[in-house]
């Protein structure tokens, strides 16, 4: 079942990031030829008025067709050359609205992910409540014969820090800093614990759990407060929460430039589906919860200004704005080239990432 709810958490995300870019369109008069989510071979298609709804084969992306000039090819001849045109009005193409008007077509489809992301979250935590305040980094349990058990660790330690072999020190302020802490490491760590007033330290070796794809060690956290929210109130606490993880996620990229962030934590597809294993776990409000959490990384990402990605398209929006004239052909077709050159290395990169941590 993974990987059906992967597949339509993956759509979904496309689904509703493309529907803001063509909704922008057709609000400003655009005229869109197609709403495609996926790639490759059409499975299911409806052909409306102007725009043809299309389901592809691979559901890993997704496009909107806006008509970008009055005369766009439809159809080609062996050799290439173009044999059908669509025409349409100069004031129905892309570049026939105003600047601002394409950024905020580029813009809607981001914009369309945080809303996403805001609807899930507040769905989520209308199903299971709000955790008023995250567990403290206090073990509530250990599981018999487990790397805990056998170090001696017990139920009411508090873990207040974590040394690694290579010597870095981390000061957790929840339970959830020492699981995602201990999930990535199979050697041995440090743990300094409070245990009745006295400060001692235990080192335990995480073992690899085949089923969670992660290292654990056999604890779990302390039971925390959770306050049951109506539909009304639950919609701040979504807001809140899906600004928090915009917040994160751009801590995250700026991390990776200033070293905060290591390149061992870039994900891909592979990192995806293996969240989604994980969510399924606990349940329909975690994939919820994960999907939100996709949604708005999906929604930054195309923010960054490359020129396939909606960043940058608004880059080159305001760049043609200050020159006074649209790219020329040869320059666009160089600078998409050149983005599509990063995009295949950053894929390459996050895959090879992806399979490091499968060993």
């Amino acid at each position: 079942m993974t990987i059906i709810y992967f597949l339509i958490i993956i759509a979904v995300i496309i689904a509703v990031h493309e529907f803001g870019h063509m909704l922008a369109a057709k609000i400003f008069g655009c005229y869109v030829t197609e709403y495609a989510i996926g790639f490759g071979p059409t499975i299911l298609s409806k052909q409306g008025k102007e725009t043809k709804y299309s389901l592809r084969l691979i559901p890993l992306g997704g496009f909107t067709g806006i008509v970008e000039n009055e005369n766009t090819p439809l159809k080609f001849d062996q050799q290439g050359n173009p044999t059908e045109f669509l025409t349409v009005p100069k004031e129905r193409t892309l570049y026939g609205i105003s600047t601002w008007k394409r950024i905020i077509v580029f813009l809607a489809g981001p914009l369309m992910n945080l809303l996403l992301a805001i609807g899930v979250f507040i769905l989520t935590f209308q199903v299971n409540g709000y955790i008023v305040d995250s567990p403290k980094p206090i073990i509530g349990t250990v599981t018999v014969a487990s790397p805990a058990a056998e170090a001696g660790l017990l139920a009411g330690d508090e873990i207040i820090g974590i040394t690694l072999k290579d010597g870095n020190k981390y000061v957790p302020a929840t339970f959830q800093d020492v699981v995602m802490k201990i999930g990535n490491y199979t050697d041995p760590i440090t743990f300094t614990i409070r245990r009745s007033g006295q400060e001692s330290e235990v080192v335990v070796t995480p073992k690899y759990d085949e089923s969670l794809k992660r290292s654990i060690i056999g604890i779990t956290s302390i039971e925390p407060e959770v306050r049951e929210l109506n539909f009304l109130s639950a919609i701040p606490v979504g807001i809140e929460y899906a600004f928090l993880t915009i917040k994160m996620t751009f801590e995250a990229i700026i991390g990776l430039f200033t070293g905060a962030t290591g390149l061992d934590s870039l994900g891909g597809t592979i990192s995806m589906y293996r969240y989604t294993e994980e969510a399924a776990s606990y349940g329909l409000a975690s994939l919820l919860s994960l999907m939100g959490s996709l949604s708005v990384s999906i929604g930054i990402m195309n923010l960054i200004p490359i020129t396939i990605f909606d960043g940058g398209r608004i880059v080159q929006a305001i760049i043609e704005k200050i020159i006074g004239h649209r790219f020329s052909e040869k320059t666009e077709a160089l600078i998409t080239y050149i983005g599509l050159g990063l995009v295949f290395m950053l894929f390459i990169f996050v895959t090879y990432q992806d399979i490091l941590k499968l060993l």
